[in-house]
């Protein structure tokens, strides 16, 4: 097998391994790196139709140790992800922690209207780092 097919392989089975991993948790709430003052996770806001495009459009969650569960911080309100990058991100499947959609709502308009109704970026790394962190 040539060098290019191999790599296309791996490729595939990497993509169809990081799919599946996301698709089998119907919350679509993650964990994802925290610091030692403040656990993170994620909100999968549309992971049906994220199996046909591949754009996963996310909110990250902070709240500091020690602080009460309704005082949580909006790290993003939006991110659009690639499966690849979403893959690298998320640690554990988590049962709780999702919020009220209103702040994710207003800022996925906001990325829809970019490059004439195209949409804005979309991040290909990980989460921590398109949040520049």
């Amino acid at each position: 097998m040539g060098a290019v097919a191999c790599l296309m392989l791996v490729g595939s089975i990497v993509s169809w391994g990081a799919e599946l991993r996301v698709q089998t948790h119907p919350q679509g709430i993650w964990s994802i790196a925290s610091t030692q003052q403040e656990k993170r996770w994620l909100i999968i806001h549309n992971l049906t139709a994220a199996q046909q495009s591949g754009v996963y459009h996310i909110e990250v969650i902070g709240r500091t140790k020690g602080d009460p569960v309704w005082k949580i911080k909006h790290l993003a309100n939006h991110l659009a992800m690639s499966e690849s990058a979403l893959s690298r991100s998320i640690i554990a499947p988590l049962t709780k922690g999702a919020v009220y959609p209103e702040s994710f709502e207003n800022a996925y308009s906001k990325w829809q209207a970019l490059n004439n109704g195209a949409g804005g970026e979309i991040c290909q790394t990980d989460v921590l780092q398109c949040l520049g962190q």
